[in-house]
């Protein structure tokens, strides 16, 4: 049987949506840590207070760096999560530094708390396998220096989105950038807005689909779709007539920012095209 020799919580537990923050996952880093990483204790302890400011509690006789993953601020955990993987490589224990990825990311899945960590044991938002796929895809096609700018925007959206709280106004107002610029690389226009959508973007790109009229009507009702995103973010990107700034929710931020990688995703395939003519 596939489940033979998984943990009972692994199997039947509900796991529902993943967590913010989770003491079992903590202690976990921390147990973790008093086993194999008592060696390097000081010079990661000095990371710590160095690159994140992070206090790290003592006893009368020693300090207790571990104790920063069972019960210090969240920020830290996750902070700490990268600088114990960088104080290990420094002092070149490459090997511990990714035996340590490799237990913190099974742990966060294990445990379903919603972050994970990249290749550098970086940590970053999660919200579930098609958001991440998402992401790097996108990222993946902006992998050229024509996209520089699009893909630092986008990283910028995705960096405010794995705040603590996520910054949601900041996240949308960067994917809006992410698009702006590329919209500018295919039309002459010092601003993304439904009009440049629909009378600009819409007629160059449509130039892709000459000779057939089914796929002209699809594109251009796609285009429609895109100038009313754009319309919508708006709402978020300039100034509002209130005292405190309105910023979407989670979950309409994790929509429009997946929806606004789909579009870049789009416009980068025609851009292409269009150049290659």
């Amino acid at each position: 049987m596939e489940e033979q020799g998984k943990r009972f919580s692994l199997v039947y537990l509900e796991r529902g949506t993943p967590a913010r923050d989770s003491q079992r996952f903590r202690n976990r880093l921390a147990a973790y840590y008093w086993e194999h990483l008592l060696k390097q204790d000081e010079s990661i302890r000095k990371a710590f207070q160095r690159e994140a400011g992070i206090e790290v509690p003592s006893s009368s006789i020693c300090y207790i760096t571990a104790d920063v993953f069972k019960g210090g601020e969240l920020r830290d955990v996750l902070d700490g999560i990268t600088i114990v993987y960088q104080a290990l490589i420094a002092d070149g224990w490459r090997q511990a530094a990714e035996n340590w990825r490799l237990f913190v990311a099974r742990a966060l899945r294990e445990e379903n708390v919603g972050y994970l960590v990249d290749a550098a044991s970086g940590v970053h938002y999660f919200v579930d396998e098609e958001f991440e796929r998402n992401r790097a895809s996108t990222l993946s096609v902006l992998n050229i220096p024509r996209y520089a700018g699009v893909r630092a925007a986008l990283e910028d959206a995705y960096r405010h989105m794995d705040n603590d709280p996520p910054d949601t106004k900041a996240t949308v107002r960067s994917i809006f950038e992410a698009l702006e610029i590329q919209v500018k690389q295919m039309v002459e226009t010092k601003n993304l807005n439904r009009w440049v959508v629909e009378n600009k973007l819409k007629e160059r790109c449509l130039e892709l689909f000459g000779g057939d009229p089914v796929a002209e009507k699809a594109v251009s009702h796609l285009f429609d779709s895109f100038a009313d995103w754009v319309d919508a973010l708006h709402n978020y990107r300039h100034g509002q007539a209130t005292e405190e700034p309105v910023a979407p929710n989670e979950p309409m931020t994790v929509h429009i920012l997946s929806t606004g990688c789909s579009y870049i995703r789009w416009l980068v395939q025609m851009d292409i095209s269009l150049n290659a003519k």
